[in-house]
């Protein structure tokens, strides 16, 4: 099989379709063949830590994942921390205790424990994700 590869678009194209893209008008102009062992190497799973890009010489190569942008890592911190306020909220249904404060029914030990979780809620709820990663989680209750 007869590939190609486009240090533009980062992408390899497959010789026997070129009349379909010369048509749409997609063939790229940097457009280089390259060997069927240079197609398999990088057209396959990168290795941990690395992802497909074109080198200096135009040619692909593995190139280091960046680092997350600052937007990446505070969707990362909302997920976590709304993660955070549904395992709370979980564990406090598990328990029954809202059920059982609304009808007077928590024993003093249960009221403490519900108490110290709502204020656990009251902390993750507060979090500010635009800091992240300089987030301070607080402590779950035990």
């Amino acid at each position: 099989m007869k590939y190609f590869y486009s240090a533009k678009n980062n992408a390899f194209y497959y010789f026997g379709w070129k009349d379909e893209y010369d048509a749409a008008g997609t063939w790229p102009d940097d457009a280089v063949e390259i060997s069927d062992e240079i197609h398999e190497k990088y057209s396959t799973d990168a290795p941990k830590g690395k992802i497909l890009t074109a080198g200096a010489d135009g040619m692909p190569t593995w190139g280091d994942v960046p680092p997350p942008t600052h937007e990446e890592i505070v969707c990362q911190a909302s997920v976590e921390k709304q993660n955070r306020i549904d395992a709370a909220n979980n564990y406090m249904s598990a328990k029954q205790w809202p059920g059982k404060a609304a009808i007077g029914r928590l024993k003093d030990t249960e009221k403490s424990q519900y108490n110290e979780w709502l204020d656990y809620l009251d902390e993750l709820e507060a979090i500010d994700t635009s800091i992240a990663p300089h987030i301070e989680w607080p402590e779950r209750p035990e």
